[in-house]
């Protein structure tokens, strides 16, 4: 079996089990269960296709996307909304595999090919469903705010790790930048927690900082950082914060 096939095969997997799992809530704890062992399988099958052994950390950021894609349309009341961010999701997660694929059969890591793209959009919406989850753990229930920021701080590590090896290889510079990164964006999660808004507004916010954050280290990392570029990248950040700002609603 190809790789392309056997990615298809385990996303329509996944597609299958999530729709049981929400048409019928009593299942959705053993369908998230016996999905991951799926995942375990099919990790193990995709390793004998292609060569990941060394860069297996890239099978970390799916396995925790798809997984909070499940718990987030826990979150969802519509049915046919669900339908649509499940569907949504799986086709991103399946043009992440396949530029995998493609990535890790190049030798220069610059030659990454759509899979920069789709490694960085990944990250993006991970960071949105696992903070706005979180954030709806302390919306509705009573979970510690401690919990909740490491949380979210170990999945921006990962998310930001990734996207910094797929530019450098050196461990001790992805080890140092992603640090640094942490560094800054962690005073930001803190007080996030203490925001009248709902825990959409809230995932979106963290998410919009974090993709303009990433941008200004992905534009230095590749030695194309501009007085333009900051300025673009300010203003926008500031127009799209201040839109939110302006339009949702305070709880």
């Amino acid at each position: 079996m190809s790789v392309k096939k056997l990615v298809a095969l385990f996303h329509l997997f996944f597609l299958l089990v999530s729709f049981l799992a929400f048409f019928e809530p009593k299942l959705f704890y053993w369908c998230v269960l016996f999905f991951n062992l799926i995942f375990l399988l099919f990790n193990n099958r995709l390793g004998r296709l292609i060569n990941y052994k060394k860069n297996i950390f890239y099978l970390i950021l799916p396995w925790i996307f798809l997984n909070s894609l499940l718990f987030y349309s826990s979150l969802l009341v519509n049915k046919f909304l669900i339908i649509i961010f499940l569907t949504l999701g799986v086709l991103l997660s399946f043009y992440y595999f396949v530029g995998l694929k493609k990535h890790l059969s190049r030798r220069s890591s610059h030659s990454s090919g759509n899979f920069f793209v789709w490694t960085d959009v990944l990250g993006l919406l991970l960071v949105f469903l696992v903070s706005s989850f979180i954030y709806g753990l302390n919306y509705f229930l009573s979970v510690s705010g401690l919990f909740s920021n490491l949380v979210i701080i170990l999945v921006l590590l990962l998310s930001v790790w990734q996207n910094i090896s797929v530019i450098v290889r050196d461990y001790r510079s992805i080890i140092f930048l992603s640090s640094i990164f942490l560094l800054g964006i962690i005073p930001l999660i803190i007080a996030l927690s203490f925001l009248p808004f709902n825990f959409n507004v809230l995932g979106l916010i963290l998410s919009v900082s974090y993709y303009s954050a990433l941008s200004f280290l992905r534009f230095y990392l590749t030695k194309s950082l501009t007085v333009k570029k900051i300025k673009f990248n300010l203003l926008f950040i500031f127009a799209l914060l201040l839109l939110i700002f302006l339009t949702v609603k305070w709880r």
